[in-house]
């Protein structure tokens, strides 16, 4: 089909008209006429009903936008032009766009990110196909809402750097941690990971998860761990900087072990309780203060366990953080039938993940 270009002339001209009745039946016309044309249309007669669609629907009130936006978010041979523009219009206008429409390019979707609108990111984050660089966009500039829709979208792309970045966010964000939890891209050690800070329910999922992983594939984990613990490593607080002193006297003495870690534990001292444990136990600092800090009796349970801790300091150091927290205190038998449960194979197992941090930091330059 050739372009009748002085049709076109003609129909940009209606489309100046002032009354509201004649610009509505102009679009219904001008709609029609596209879809029941739009796949004989080359580029310059799309950009001839984009120029006059988007022209016509500029003021007119929100119901008809909307229903504009309804009608072209689904095709794909939509104009480029009036797709920005309803993308970018009042969010009643723009969902069904930025949800649905394949003509939105990438640098489109990125801009829009950009602009923090929650409600666009998260249509954004429900599109059958979310790119990395989207994805990266959405987790930067969104809320808890935004991403927990992401991170629920299999067909969303992630890449490991955005990952880690909602990893740690999920460690006070709990709406986060199921979904990123079910993610069979979540990278494996992150996933080990979150295994210090989720609830129970998920612990048990993440084990079986990690357990199930081939020979190769726990290597490469493994390995990936290793790479990013040196950009983990920032500067030490004052109080873990004393406390990091205090336990290498301990050590220098040879004085760090269960008996300090009960006595630290009664005392009160948290930070180096934290401190103590993490360099007896061989793991780093920052997998003992998620448990500690999230009340993780179980994870606490996993080390002292592989450590073959006696059950009385494994039940102190238990009832002491849930104390601590200002939770109602667990009956004394249900906290050592926890750490009963808990098999040396699954500790050894999650134990490998925690104690590459450990090993990375204590390597030579």
């Amino acid at each position: 089909m050739q372009p009748n270009t002085s049709r076109f002339s003609r129909l940009v001209d209606l489309a100046k008209e002032t009354s509201s009745d004649k610009r509505r039946e102009l679009l219904r016309e001008v709609t029609d006429a596209f879809l029941a044309t739009a796949d004989e249309c080359n580029d310059t007669e799309k950009s001839y009903f984009g120029e006059i669609l988007g022209t016509v629907s500029t003021g007119m009130d929100i119901a008809v936008r909307r229903r504009l936006a309804e009608q072209f978010a689904a095709q794909e041979n939509a104009p480029l032009g009036l797709i920005q523009q309803l993308a970018n219009d009042d969010y009643s206008v723009a969902e069904a766009v930025l949800k649905n429409s394949t003509v939105l390019r990438e640098e489109d979707l990125l801009r829009i990110a950009e602009s923090k609108s929650q409600d666009k990111l998260g249509a954004i984050a429900t599109r059958s196909n979310v790119p990395e660089a989207v994805s990266a966009a959405i987790v930067e500039h969104g809320d808890d809402k935004a991403v927990h829709k992401l991170v629920s979208n299999q067909g969303a792309k992630v890449n490991r750097a955005t990952f880690l970045r909602v990893v740690e966010r999920s460690e006070t964000s709990t709406i986060l941690q199921a979904p990123l939890a079910e993610r069979a891209d979540l990278p494996a050690d992150m996933l080990n990971d979150m295994f210090s800070f989720v609830s129970k329910d998920l612990r048990g999922k993440i084990q079986q998860r990690i357990a199930a992983l081939p020979p190769d594939a726990l290597e490469k984990a493994l390995a990936d761990a290793k790479r990013d613990v040196i950009a983990d490593m920032k500067q030490v607080k004052d109080a873990d900087r004393k406390a990091m002193v205090f336990v290498g006297e301990m050590v220098h003495q040879r004085k760090l072990n269960e008996s300090l870690l009960l006595q630290l534990t009664r005392s009160g001292r948290m930070v180096e309780l934290m401190h103590a444990f993490a360099r007896l136990a061989e793991v780093d600092v920052k997998t003992v203060r998620r448990l500690f800090n999230g009340r993780n009796i179980e994870g606490v349970a996993i080390i002292c366990r592989s450590m073959r801790f006696e059950r009385g300091t494994f039940s102190t150091i238990a009832m002491a953080l849930q104390e601590n927290k200002g939770s109602s205190t667990s009956n004394i038998h249900e906290v050592l039938d926890l750490y009963e449960q808990v098999t040396s194979e699954a500790a050894q197992r999650v134990m490998r993940f925690w104690r590459i941090r450990k090993e990375v930091a204590t390597a030579p330059a």
